[in-house]
């Protein structure tokens, strides 16, 4: 391994210590750091960072801020204009979808790489390393699964851009610091030239070896789609181990089966191995039955993805969970400081100025937002960040609760983003909100779900749920009348205006098995990683509506035989 995992763990927890120590500041030292860099700027000119030294004439003199705000600049630096956000060149350009589903282009810079590896990266290991301390290194590190995938792709000028998961890994490979010896699959299917979905590939490499340590993903609910899918192909991917084979049914081209019967030959001897430990048919327990040596799993999830830690709890066993840091493109904001612990991130002071638009039950919200010193425990919040490329006082429309504090550093879990909401009389029924409704409807009627999505309806108007149960469908009339209380115990608002007749009893359109898997397929066609893919909730574009209409439709033909 070229990289030495125990010793970046312990350094990088060591400074995520020192620095929540410290956090004021360090907050403040980053703020007035960032405007001596910057103040030669396009944007630093216009707002006058050479004036600026303390947190109070930040916020007086720039602005709150959009990513509408930025696109002009952004496109300047595409275009090759220099000192425009940033006086340090843009070395990753994220790419994400923004609401008009036009790309949005994120510029990234070293520095902004340099504390992913430090904090969302190092990190990991010394928590896991904590957690095995009574263990030798050796004995805790070694091959890891990695479900994600890294595929090249740059901007007309050379850049390197993609999803923000993938920038790390692409810089660590560009300056030779990757070794694909860690991980079970090889460098070619970690960097595929072309996008093609590898899942089979990465999977039959994974089984075919029994010491893997550690399970790598982004979000949950497609960790648990890979072992789904090794349950679901179980009895086919051993024939084809055991005879060396790409069975015809899988979907993957010439390329890479010639690939896979190169790389693995027959191997009956592990398939035999699989079949004694595993049984026939996967299920509970079965990460740890497979691979023995199983140290972790590392995901984003908790309680908006309540659903998938269930089941992933089913398959992993007593394998802990790391819930890996709290991000998106804009920033790293916070890392999860230890194992087992969702919904707790630890904003670390060094990720770019924090500060925090108080937001209360009514969403009002305060004029002057707090520094990352003045919040305080059980309130909710607006993140607004300030990072280390180019984004100054940038409203993330993330809505956080601080629930403890590490160190001075406040620790944080998502709650919701304010554009995901439905709203068909002015109740605004958040996504928090929607779990908690869905959380005791499953209770309620003793039906456990694949997954479930919303809608605006506004012929009633009311909320059409789209649910995929795993078991039998239940009675519907049931379920509307449970869900429908559900709702109103989690939101007053919509609870006053059923109340008040202005919002029709919700209703409930069942989905065939499968409809969430084949609509990360559908993703994934369109050229969307299947690892960048969250669990979908708010059906908020046409695209989306109609694809879950026509998923409904499709079981309204079979049940009725049409």
């Amino acid at each position: 391994m070229k990289t030495d995992y125990g010793k970046l763990g312990r350094e990088s927890m060591e400074r995520l210590k020192n620095t929540a120590a410290k956090a004021q500041t360090v907050q403040k030292k980053v703020l007035v750091d960032l405007m001596r860099q910057n103040r030669n700027t396009d944007y630093g000119r216009k707002y006058g960072f050479h004036t600026i030294w303390t947190p109070g004439e930040f916020q007086e003199k720039v602005p709150l801020s959009r990513y509408e705000d930025y696109e002009s600049y952004i496109q300047d630096m595409i275009r090759g204009k220099k000192h425009v956000l940033n006086a340090d060149p843009a070395v990753y350009f994220c790419v994400s979808s923004g609401t008009t589903g036009r790309p949005r282009y994120i510029p990234l810079t070293e520095s902004d790489l340099d504390l992913q590896y430090r904090y969302a990266y190092g990190t990991v290991f010394g928590c896991v390393g904590e957690y095995y301390r009574d263990m030798q290194e050796e004995q805790v590190f070694g091959k890891i699964f990695q479900i994600g995938e890294f595929t090249k792709t740059y901007m007309e000028n050379g850049t390197m851009n993609g999803i923000r998961s993938s920038c790390l890994f692409q810089r660590m490979d560009r300056d030779g610091q990757f070794d694909a010896s860690d991980c079970c699959a090889p460098k070619e299917v970690l960097f595929p030239k072309d996008p093609e979905d590898l899942l089979y590939v990465k999977v039959r490499f994974a089984l075919a070896q029994p010491d893997i340590r550690a399970i790598h993903g982004i979000f949950v609910n497609r960790v648990r789609g890979v072992l789904d899918y090794i349950r679901r192909k179980w009895l086919l991917l051993l024939e084809d181990m055991e005879r060396g084979r790409v069975h015809e049914s899988i979907r993957l081209s010439d390329h890479w089966r010639r690939f896979l019967m190169e790389r693995l030959p027959p191997d009956p001897g592990r398939a035999v191995q699989l079949r004694e430990s595993v049984g026939g048919k996967p299920g509970e327990g079965m990460v740890r039955q497979i691979w023995p040596e199983m140290r972790y799993c590392l995901a984003v999830g908790g309680r908006p993805f309540s659903h998938d830690m269930d089941k992933m709890r089913e398959y992993m066993g007593d394998v802990p969970f790391h819930f890996s840091a709290y991000a998106a493109s804009e920033g790293i904001f916070g890392v999860a400081k230890s194992l087992n612990e969702p919904d707790a991130y630890v904003l670390f002071p060094e990720a770019g100025f924090f500060e925090f638009l108080p937001v209360t039950d009514q969403e009002e919200e305060s004029k002057t937002p707090l520094f990352l010193w003045e919040v305080k425990k059980g309130e909710k919040y607006e993140l607004v960040f300030t990072n280390h490329s180019g984004l100054y006082r940038y409203r993330m429309g993330d809505v956080i609760q601080v629930v403890d504090w590490y160190e001075n550093a406040p620790v944080a879990r998502f709650c919701y983003r304010k554009t995901q909401v439905v709203s068909v009389a002015g109740e605004k029924t958040n996504q928090e909100q929607l779990q908690k409704a869905m959380d005791r409807f499953s209770a309620g009627t003793g039906m456990t779900m694949a997954g479930y999505c919303v809608q605006e309806v506004r012929d009633g108007p009311r909320y059409l749920f789209y649910v995929e149960p795993e078991g039998t469908d239940g009675d519907r009339g049931r379920a509307e009348r449970t869900l429908d209380l559900c709702l109103c115990q989690v939101n007053s608002r919509y609870q006053v205006r059923r109340a008040a007749n202005e919002i029709k009893a919700p209703r409930i359109a069942y989905l065939q098995k499968g409809c969430f898997r084949r609509y990360e397929e559908y993703l994934a066609a369109r050229g969307i990683p299947r690892g960048q893919s969250k669990r979908v909730c708010v059906l908020d574009t046409a695209d989306k509506k109609l694809f879950f209409a026509s998923e409904q439709v499709k079981r309204q033909e079979k049940v009725f035989g049409h």
